[in-house]
């Protein structure tokens, strides 16, 4: 059976942190494939990286295989169980489906005995992150209950900072003293020795040689007043400066949205800035109310406030301890209120890794246009959205659709076909329809009846008695034709869904740049909705503008930049457009990323490839949030929503 760690915490929201630091460890220390498994109600799908282990895509390959909505992030597979009526047994059928090797499962505590005492699990170690002292009697009694059960057991009594946390659940390796926190658990647990030099060889011997009893010695000493009330304080700023830094991640649409609507009455959506800052402080305060913290305690500035938009939020709280709420040797000696005084910095800012590093464009005999990515899968864009009605529709029918398997090249056919040369179940390269990017595998199993009653009418049809599971869209276009290739490529498809209905542009977009900007994307790859929000944001598509910095025309390129791409006069739209598209291109292959491709188009490539991030100028941060709240705000997803984290 599959090693498993289970782990568990009063608060289910840093606990996962911590469980998914120890996986990404014990991943790391033994080189073997590893499930996060994240149970309870809260569970959520998270989408796969660009970067992932080879052993994590295997396992999530097995999964989606098996219906299930696996993700390969970093080193790590996560799998989600929420809603299951027997969760744990969900569970044990999931590690029998994977290709796992070790799993880190994280449940609420009403799940913690229920896991341990499964017959299908082997849980070989547990982790609980508690409050000490207030949780003192929930940390000896898990201790006690797998001390008798001869598992062994770590206590953490330290939160994971909200930033650690995000990275182990992308599967990256947190850092710092997270690492190292999680390091020594999973080598505890998993009866490793202290040395790293063993990594990618541990796993073979904890199987052949068993665990290590270690029973928890723990050190449960009272923590002070004046310790849990300055952490009191650092938490109510820490949480007053998320709050208001999330208000300025949500309203940035607002924000950006035109004062006017196109019949010249006032949009009820625009946000000023006055007022965009002001709903930011509103939420600051009703934080700190929320934590029995004085708004008169409170101050708050927005140190990019002459940014467009602002992003970041820094809060100073200041409080006191009253003395005799001190411990006897902190009471010694003190007659007056002890003032503390804490701050915390956060902002709204794009995640790195939001470009999935999948091709943008089908290449091959069958289909030739943009593919649109659901569970990781290419389909044409129209086959995406019927996707999304359907799903959306079985959701209403508590069913959760799963799309197992999409488009594939023809490469890609044969090799399918080399290794299951059966053409009842694989069909030979060239003929199959997944080449057409219309097809799509569908999971899970308990979805089967509805779809066979419910796909028609979103335009899908079962192609084969005997593959419950395969949906084609049957929908004009037809597959694997010309039509097809046009939906959302910027060809017409009729006097009556020209250019403007089939391109998928935002409306912002001026009718005479429509047609030259989806011609340069489709040349160079690039999404249109991409460049269509870059060029709203540089000069609002005005082919004459000049920055004071000297940019020019509607892509504001400087004048060395648009001699290196051939661009001789700037103030051409058409060719500047096109310019624009080849540097994008070029700066989506080095960076894999939009918002570090948008960083360097606007700081240059030098300073984002030096730390590998946004840089931290407010204006190159402001810049990369407006283009992707502008194509957010269109319908075109860019990548996932602004992260909102705290940086100090």
């Amino acid at each position: 059976m599959i090693p498993v760690i289970l782990a568990s915490g009063t608060d289910l929201g840093t606990s996962l942190g911590l469980a998914a630091a120890v996986a990404v460890e014990a991943a790391t220390l033994t080189g073997a494939g590893t499930l996060l498994i994240e149970v309870g109600e809260g569970a959520r799908r998270r989408g796969p990286t660009l970067l992932a282990a080879p052993a994590a895509r295997d396992i999530e390959r097995a999964l989606r295989a098996a219906g299930r909505r696996a993700s390969a992030r970093g080193h790590l597979c996560h799998l989600p169980v929420a809603g299951e009526a027997e969760p744990i047994e969900e569970v044990a059928g999931a590690l029998a489906t994977s290709d796992a090797e070790l799993a880190v499962l994280h449940v609420p505590g009403t799940l913690w005995v229920p896991a341990i005492q499964a017959q299908d699990l082997a849980v070989n170690g547990g982790c609980l992150l508690v409050s000490l002292p207030a949780e003192r009697s929930l940390a000896a009694l898990a201790v006690d209950e797998l001390a008798r059960r001869r598992i062994p057991t770590r206590i953490a009594t330290r939160p994971p900072p909200a930033f650690a946390a995000r990275r182990a659940l992308a599967g990256v390796r947190p850092g710092g003293r997270i690492s190292d926190v999680a390091g020594r658990i999973a080598r505890r647990l998993l009866g490793l020795g202290r040395s790293r030099g063993d990594s990618g060889q541990a796993l073979p011997a904890l199987l052949g040689a068993g665990l290590i009893l270690i029973l928890a010695a723990l050190a449960l000493a009272a923590i002070g007043g004046a310790a849990t009330g300055r952490g009191r304080v650092q938490r109510a700023a820490d949480l007053a400066a998320l709050s208001a830094a999330r208000s300025m991640r949500d309203d940035v649409p607002r924000l950006l949205a035109p004062p006017r609507l196109l019949d010249g009455r006032p949009n009820p959506r625009h946000l000023s800035k006055a007022d965009y800052l002001s709903r930011a402080r509103l939420a600051a305060i009703d934080a700190a109310r929320r934590n029995r913290v004085d708004p008169g305690r409170l101050q708050l500035s927005f140190p990019d406030a002459a940014a467009d938009p602002p992003l970041r939020a820094r809060v100073t709280v200041t409080g006191e301890i009253d003395p005799h709420q001190l411990t006897g040797g902190e009471r010694a000696g003190v007659h007056r209120p002890i003032r503390v005084v804490a701050s915390a910095v956060a902002e709204a800012s794009a995640p790195v890794s939001s470009w999935s590093g999948m091709p943008a464009q089908a290449e091959g005999d069958g289909y030739s246009g943009p593919l649109v990515y659901r569970d990781g899968e290419g389909m044409r864009p129209d086959v995406a959205a019927a996707f999304d009605r359907m799903a959306a529709a079985a959701r209403r029918a508590e069913l959760d659709l799963v799309v197992v398997s999409g488009y594939r090249s023809d490469a890609e056919q044969a090799e399918l076909f080399a290794r299951h040369p059966d053409p009842r179940w694989v069909a030979p390269p060239g003929h199959s329809l997944h080449r057409c990017a219309t097809e799509l595998d569908l999971g899970p199993s308990s979805a089967y009846g509805w779809l066979a009653a419910n796909a028609g009418r979103f335009g899908f049809v079962r192609r084969y008695s005997w593959e419950a599971w395969h949906f084609g869209y049957s929908a004009d276009p037809p597959p694997c034709s010309q039509a097809g290739n046009a939906v959302l490529a910027g060809e017409p498809l009729g006097e009556e869904e020209g250019l403007g209905r089939s391109s998928g542009l935002p409306d912002f977009v001026p009718a005479p740049y429509r047609a030259p900007l989806l011609r340069s994307t489709s040349r160079w790859n690039v999404s249109p909705g991409l460049l269509a929000a870059q060029l709203e944001a540089e000069s609002g598509f005005n082919p004459r503008a000049v920055s004071p910095a000297g940019a020019l025309g509607m892509a504001q390129f400087m004048p060395a930049t648009a001699r290196s791409y051939g661009l001789r006069d700037p103030f051409d739209p058409v060719a500047s457009i096109d310019a624009q598209a080849h540097l994008m291109s070029d700066l989506l292959r080095r960076f894999h990323s939009v918002p570090l491709a948008l960083a360097a188009y606007n700081a240059g490539s030098g300073a984002v490839a030096a730390c590998g991030c946004v840089p931290s100028y407010p204006e190159t941060r402001a810049y990369v949030a407006r283009i992707l709240a502008l194509a957010n705000g269109a319908g075109v997803l860019l990548s996932p929503p602004l992260e909102v984290r705290l940086v100090a």
